[in-house]
């Protein structure tokens, strides 16, 4: 099911209508989120951090898109664990990290943000309560907007398949039935 391909759209379009990275660059900076699952079989909640110690720069963002769409996903999955980890995604004890991050300006003032990890966070979904891994998904994708006080909202692909494909040339597949809904996004103050 693809959900979130609008996503890698803004993130990783190698050319063209994509908006470049933001020009103030405001790492390092933290974010905390509160996600809400909700499912056939129940619902599930938790209290997340984001962890941006850098952006991804351009040069890397295209070698990145050059790798997938060339190579697929397996090449850009193996492409993106050589990547420097530049921050994590955090749920109760455990941290994934983040290979890719980008920030582009919104037209109100705000900003986007989108992280990919070197690995899926969390199995919610795929129908059922105790959901199992399944081979293919291997990262997470994060993308959420917050204003230029640093409140906002978004969606995460907690376990995530990326390919080529679909109107944008890149492709998400989501482990769960729906993404996961960060209902609340603030950026920590230091």
């Amino acid at each position: 099911m693809s959900i979130c391909a609008f996503v890698i759209a803004l993130a990783l379009a190698a050319s063209g209508g994509s908006p470049a990275q933001s020009s103030r660059n405001t790492a390092p900076e933290s974010f905390r989120a509160n996600a809400q699952s909700t499912a056939s079989g129940g619902g599930v909640a938790a209290a997340l951090v984001f962890q941006v110690d850098a952006y991804t720069p351009d040069t890397e963002r295209e070698r990145l898109v050059a790798t997938l769409t060339g190579s697929g996903s397996p090449a850009f999955v193996e492409a993106l664990k050589k990547e420097k980890a530049i921050g994590y995604v955090q749920v109760g004890e455990r941290k994934v990290s983040v290979r890719y991050a980008r920030e582009t300006a919104t037209p109100t003032g705000g900003r986007r943000i989108v992280l990919v990890t070197d690995a899926p966070v969390y199995f919610v979904g795929g129908g059922a309560l105790d959901a199992k891994p399944q081979a293919g998904f291997d990262v997470a994708v994060v993308e959420f907007e917050v204003d230029s006080v640093g409140l906002g909202s978004g969606r995460m692909a907690m376990a995530a398949k990326v390919k080529s494909g679909g109107p944008s040339g890149v492709q998400i597949d989501d482990y769960a039935q729906q993404p996961v809904k960060l209902a609340t996004v603030s950026r920590n103050v230091k």
